[in-house]
């Protein structure tokens, strides 16, 4: 495959533009990533950055509501946008001869989108039946309430979709004002991959987006979460099938040193059949899945472990194993072996997941608004370079019990009183054994780590 290095350029509206030639395919994939997601949102307009995604496929000045799919189609490409707590995001792969038709349409996303009220409105139960769809899934308020427990001040804590009592009541102004005050070529960035020729590309996006101006966004809030000083528990009790465990710890931002290391702690733990929450869960026959990982953040964030239990597996019993799994990697460390067979499978993930110039642009959108764009051009060689003493040194830094959210999901229609009743005291005992453990000699308070009256 003919593939250029990364190249950064930057317009005079201060619009970064990031270019990537490959040559594999007559095919191009051009987005615009915008610097703004959940985290940026307050409470009472929670949900408003995706409801604003939403509305920016409504129409422009230039594209009427539905051209723009169309004309997408009619070219042999796809289109569509994302929205997560650090970013919202929009993006065409055409073919390369078209490459125009996709500037043009998101260089006037950014700068004429309609917001019509009554788009709005229709919107409106658009977006809550999204929500509702996700509140079926049984995962869908465990982690909810995992997150916000985790999160006592940072906007990491709300959900991207919103709260619905927010979503009711949300107006076409304030969307508009939120649109207004993020969707500037200076809180953006432009990615494109693919087959082009960067000057030809550099001159389209120059003659679509340079004749927008640059606006004062709004600065990001300057919050700093205090750091966790006890374990915090949360049960939800829902209809659903089985039993689910989620334990999140709090981990450094993506840009971070120690961020690779705890990649590569991931991969020890779930990456394949011969991982050490698969074998000690899934062929243990206590789990049906199991998973650890972080995603790439622009602040400090969350390395979360999870697992379905089996039909007739209490959570109680995952979350020992999944202790004693976390203290064995601390206390015996992971021998070259293990560490050798991780990188291989890092690497070779690495390059199945990034197959495609939609991938690439994707995964180098997501590098970029964690902080820098060449942590994904250096991905391959810095996975060799984490040791087993990295990761033992990561996992005893972070997955402490002090430093994490544990959450059980419980199927209130399949739990019995009996087990209901044990895992209620199993719950109890295990914040009173944290709060005593950890409250302070000196510290007189009946206030448990917990964050309940002891």
């Amino acid at each position: 495959m003919a593939t250029s290095p990364i190249q950064e350029h930057r317009l005079g509206n201060g619009l970064t533009v990031l270019t990537r030639e490959v040559r594999s395919a007559p095919v191009v994939s051009f987005s615009v990533w915008y610097r703004v997601g959940s985290r940026d949102e307050v409470p009472g307009i929670t949900g408003i950055s995706h409801w604003a995604e939403h509305m920016a496929f409504k129409g422009t000045e230039r594209f009427a509501k539905g051209e723009a799919d169309k004309l997408v189609a009619a070219h042999g490409g796809v289109f569509n946008g994302m929205t997560w707590i650090d970013y919202t995001a929009y993006y065409e792969t055409l073919p390369s001869e078209h490459a125009r038709l996709a500037v043009q349409i998101e260089s006037d996303r950014m700068a004429s989108a309609l917001f019509d009220p009554a788009e709005v409105d229709s919107e409106r139960g658009v977006i809550i039946s999204e929500r509702e769809g996700g509140e079926n899934e049984p995962g869908f308020f465990l982690g909810e309430e995992i997150t916000a427990a985790a999160f006592k001040l940072h906007p990491y804590g709300q959900p991207v979709v919103g709260f619905k009592s927010d979503l009711r009541r949300i107006t076409r102004q304030n969307l508009w004002n939120h649109y207004r005050r993020y969707y500037a070529p200076n809180n953006a960035v432009v990615i494109a991959v693919g087959d082009f020729d960067t000057p030809a590309l550099l001159e389209l996006v120059e003659d679509e987006f340079g004749k927008i101006k640059r606006r004062a966004t709004a600065p990001r809030l300057p919050l700093v979460e205090p750091s966790q000083e006890g374990e915090r528990r949360v049960v939800v009790e829902r209809p659903g099938a089985v039993q689910l465990l989620s334990m999140a710890y709090h981990v450094p931002e993506g840009s971070h040193p120690d961020t690779m290391p705890l990649d590569v702690l991931s991969g020890v733990l779930s990456a394949g059949r011969s991982s050490r929450l698969y074998k000690a869960l899934v062929i243990g026959g206590l789990a049906s899945s199991a998973s650890a990982g972080l995603p790439l953040t622009r602040e400090p964030y969350l390395f979360r472990i999870s697992a379905t239990a089996r039909p007739g597996v209490e959570v109680t019993r995952i979350e020992e194993v999944v202790d004693a799994e976390l203290r064995r990697l601390v206390e015996e460390g992971v021998g070259e072996p293990e560490m050798a067979k991780v990188r291989r499978q890092l690497r070779s993930g690495h390059l199945f997941s990034t197959e495609g110039v939609t991938n690439q642009m994707r995964y180098l959108g997501q590098y970029a608004m964690a902080g820098s764009w060449r942590g994904f051009e250096s991905y391959l060689d810095d996975v060799p370079k984490v040791t087993g003493e990295d990761v033992v040194r990561v996992a005893a830094t972070y997955l402490t019990e002090r430093n994490r959210t544990v959450g059980w999901f419980l199927p209130s229609n399949a739990v019995g009183d009996g087990a209901r009743a044990r895992l209620a005291v199993a719950a109890r005992a295990a914040a009173t054994a944290v709060a005593k453990a950890e409250r302070p000699r000196h510290d007189r308070s009946r206030v448990t780590a917990a964050g309940g009256a002891a």
